[in-house]
């Protein structure tokens, strides 16, 4: 069996009187793909901002290779080798692809100079191009080019390479897809499966059942704050699917619309 990388027992998260989490329990497996799906409100943003820092739970544990972590903050979730990838990328747009991809972990020389040592902008440059090559994208995007100047699904695909250069052991994609046209749509589910090949864990979040079936090993449903059901793809499909998200039998409900 592959080696797990994140396993979270029974977390809780209330604000005020709102349950957000109600102890959710999961596992995430090398080289997989899992997809967290539910409704709005169903509690997948909470889980996710709980595995990536953005705030404590109030009470469970997360492991992170069979070991117990306390994940704080976004440094924290970083240095375990969990990165999250937002609909917005968390890219700087003013600066070129190459200072994104090694932002904060620039080559410099000097380095005896800290903070003020320069960037070697060469190597930078020469990094950020292997690493465009390696990822398949090295004929559309110049590693010169400003972030701002580039498509939205060319900015996940920068994001994602990023996370895959830094060999980050889980990839949460926050709705990778959203607002994306198809060819971008389907260059970031290709960039999943590369992921997956590479060995990296994926946690996608997203509402497109159809992308699950194209890239996911595994599906995840939440509902008012629980884990209510797991499924592998191969064993399951989108109308069984959309009624575990829904809590009713859609095939039910089609069938008397049918009917009238």
């Amino acid at each position: 069996m592959r080696e797990e990388v994140l396993r979270l027992e029974n977390l809780q998260k209330s604000f005020g009187s709102v349950h957000a989490l109600r102890n959710a329990s999961l596992t995430l497996r090398e080289g997989e793909v899992v997809a967290l799906l539910g409704d709005n409100g169903a509690g997948k943003s909470t889980l996710i901002k709980a595995i990536s820092g953005m705030f404590p739970v109030d009470r469970g544990d997360i492991y992170v290779r069979g070991e117990k972590a306390s994940i704080r903050s976004a440094r924290d979730a970083m240095d375990l080798g969990i990165e999250t990838i937002h609909q917005d990328t968390s890219l700087a747009p003013d600066l070129s692809i190459a200072r994104n991809l090694f932002l904060g972990r620039e080559p410099v020389t000097l380095k005896w100079l800290g903070v003020f040592a320069p960037l070697d902008r060469t190597v930078l440059r020469e990094a950020a191009r292997a690493l465009l090559r390696r990822v398949g994208i090295s004929k559309k995007l110049d590693a010169d080019a400003l972030v701002n100047t580039l498509s939205g699904g060319e900015r996940q695909s920068i994001a994602i390479s990023r996370a895959m250069q830094f060999a980050a052991k889980l990839i949460i994609l926050d709705e990778p897809t959203n607002n994306l046209g198809v060819e971008e749509t389907h260059g970031v589910l290709r960039f999943v499966k590369e992921v997956r090949e590479a060995g990296h864990s994926v946690l996608l979040i997203t509402h497109n059942i159809h992308h699950v079936f194209e890239v996911a090993d595994r599906i995840v449903v939440m509902r008012r704050g629980e884990i209510v059901a797991e499924r592998t793809v191969a064993d399951t499909d989108l109308l069984t699917v959309e009624s575990l998200i829904l809590g009713v039998d859609v095939a039910s409900l089609l069938k008397d619309t049918k009917a009238h």
